[in-house]
């Protein structure tokens, strides 16, 4: 795509990089306490070439969270229209993305996210686009028979949103493992609003999964 402007293709290829290695660094180490000169200096890049590419951390933090989110939508996406996988193997594929990712961050890392506001309001507009999927989502479990048909799904999405806020605003990632909170707030809520059928299938996972203690 580049291979006719060589200085296009150079400068994507290093916001790439940037990109990859800033995200990595803010996991693990949390966004406050890594530099733009930390970043500048791990890639033998001077630091006027890091701010001609990205202005302030906040920018180079919303698009690095933004292409995070962008890349499992796709996948989630893609996974879901797969006409083989049923609701209960999304959900599956859910959890095992999300504890992976969990696995990989320092709750330092969701601490500093609420001191950056752009970054917050993307994830607000995120968060609110994915709940008006969910309720189809649970409508074609329903359908399929894995989910309960009495169960109102809007008070239900509600009441999940309610509970992570509380998880955020509490900060409870440094009092509990965040597979260890995951596990207990989304899927074993999930598993009560499954028909005996669903419950079948999600315990099944269960069973083999060597689940956060």
């Amino acid at each position: 795509m580049y291979k006719d402007n060589p200085q296009t293709a150079y400068k994507q290829e290093l916001k790439e990089k940037i990109l990859t290695s800033s995200m990595h660094e803010f996991l693990i180490h949390g966004v406050k306490s890594v530099r733009m000169d930390d970043i500048a200096n791990s890639l033998g890049i001077s630091k006027r070439t890091l701010y001609e590419i990205y202005s302030n951390k906040e920018e180079l933090l919303l698009e690095g969270v933004r292409l995070k989110e962008e890349e499992y939508d796709c996948h989630m996406t893609a996974y879901s229209l797969d006409s083989s996988h049923t609701v209960i193997d999304i959900i599956i594929e859910f959890y095992k993305r999300q504890v992976g990712y969990l696995s990989s961050a320092s709750p330092m890392f969701f601490t500093d996210l609420h001191k950056y506001a752009q970054v917050m309001a993307y994830l607000d507009r995120l968060h609110a686009v994915r709940r008006s999927y969910a309720l189809d989502f649970f409508t074609r479990g329903v359908r399929e028979g894995y989910f309960r048909a009495d169960v109102d799904y809007n008070i239900m999405l509600r009441l999940g949103s309610a509970a992570m806020e509380t998880v955020m605003k509490e900060q409870m990632y440094n009092e509990y493992d965040l597979k260890h909170i995951f596990h207990n707030v989304i899927l074993l809520n999930i598993r009560g609003l499954c028909t005996a059928e669903g419950i079948k299938l999600l315990d099944h996972f269960l069973d083999h999964e060597t689940l956060p203690q």
